[in-house]
């Protein structure tokens, strides 16, 4: 893996690169930059596409990834403010109804699921910790039960059931940290030196491989999951253009490829997962901005839909979500931009049946649902939540049932 560069090692002392986004707040307050978004009953439920059902209000419910052996899961969008909060919503129709909120540490701006809902881990990038949460069944209320310390202003975070994984923007690497049966997090049993500004965790639908973005050094490394923990592939990274800036990754719901957004060039490129688990160097590269659009701005955030159909990427200063099919050959072609209806889109997310995507817009404090055309992958506009801070990050979770 190549070394950090002199400059690198200049911004780890200084906390955070400058120019980009995700410099956290001093502990205790919010940047100058980042303007100030945000359960019930679910008996009843009716089943629509994908195992999700709509309970008797219009909320969401997953109906789990094995029909008939656990009760449906409801859905629940959650909003990490630059204030502290984090705020659950119930997806009622196409409205997010604000259900409690909670001040988990300062700013939180990533959050990652247990496998059984039963626990959510954020990242607070202000205070450079990963908190573990536990959430309320059937309510998606949550109550922290957890911190340790990540170093280096945290921007993602990941678990594989056994650990729970930090991207370490500042650091330039990644925090280890294993998990125990009650939800919580020993310290940080190893940390993998994965590139400066190390922008994100992935870990495959098996759980035996791990990808990390370095937006610094223009790779992603891979790694090997086991009991013992990661340990790097062959090769250890894959090489992007330079000064591309590798943010984020998405896997396809087959696993066999992956999608990498570019922040600093505006495109994503098309990779091969082989049969180890290797990526293959990139064989499409696509620009996320229409043609004559100026060249400004920068991408954020990766998505692929459930079905496998459609790629959605995030555009910031164009203020767009580029929405491209997904040929028979895996490559990308271009569907349509679809306006955020707000200013710099960090986060959005797909809801699990793929019919909404919602939409976090930062610098205008709100939050944006669209509907999903399962067919065309088209977006349509539906609502608008005003949020009460800086919406960082927003992702939608099914978490237990009752």
């Amino acid at each position: 893996m190549r070394r950090h560069s002199l400059w690198a090692c200049l911004l780890l002392l200084i906390g955070i690169a400058c120019g980009d986004d995700d410099t956290p707040p001093s502990d205790g307050g919010t940047t100058p930059e980042r303007d100030g978004g945000d359960g019930g009953d679910h008996d009843g439920g009716v089943e629509v596409d994908g195992g999700v059902e709509v309970d008797d209000g219009g909320a969401l419910v997953d109906g789990g990834s094995d029909a008939g052996t656990e009760p449906p899961r409801p859905v629940f969008v959650y909003v990490g403010l630059t204030s502290g909060d984090l705020v659950v919503h119930a997806l009622e129709g196409d409205t997010l109804v604000e259900r409690s909120r909670t001040r988990t540490g300062n700013f939180p701006s990533f959050l990652a699921p247990s496998a059984d809902g039963r626990f959510l881990y954020v990242v607070h990038e202000g205070a450079s910790e990963v908190a573990a949460l536990a959430v309320t069944p059937g309510t998606g209320e949550v109550s922290v039960i957890d911190r340790e310390s990540t170093g280096g202003g945290p921007t993602h975070v990941e678990t594989d059931g056994r650990f729970v994984f930090t991207a370490n923007y500042g650091g330039g690497n990644v925090s280890v940290f294993p998990l125990a049966p009650d939800g919580t997090l020993s310290p940080a049993s190893a940390t993998l030196a994965s590139g400066s500004q190390t922008h994100q965790v992935v870990v495959d639908r098996d759980r035996d491989h791990l990808y990390v973005p370095s937006k610094g050094e223009d790779l992603v490394a891979q790694y090997a999951l086991g009991a013992g923990g990661p340990t790097p592939m062959d090769p250890p990274t894959v090489d992007t253009r330079r000064n591309s800036g590798p943010r984020h990754l998405a896997l396809d719901p087959s696993q066999t490829h992956a999608y990498v957004i570019h922040e600093n060039d505006r495109t994503v490129t098309v990779h091969d997962v082989n049969g180890d688990g290797t990526l293959g160097d990139s064989r499409q590269r696509i620009d996320t901005l229409p043609g004559g659009a100026p060249a400004s701005g920068s991408t954020a955030e990766i998505l692929v839909h459930p079905n496998g159909r459609f790629v959605y990427g995030s555009n910031r200063g164009h203020d767009s979500v580029v929405v491209f099919r997904i040929e028979g050959d895996a490559t990308l072609a271009l569907v349509e931009h679809e306006s955020t209806r707000g200013n710099h889109p960090r986060s959005m997310t797909l809801t699990p049946d793929g019919t909404r995507l919602i939409v976090a817009n930062l610098n205008s404090n709100d939050v944006q649902v669209f509907a999903v055309d399962e067919v065309t992958g088209a977006l349509e506009h539906r609502t608008t939540l005003a949020a009460s801070g800086g919406p960082f990050f927003v992702g939608a979770f099914a978490i237990a049932a009752e």
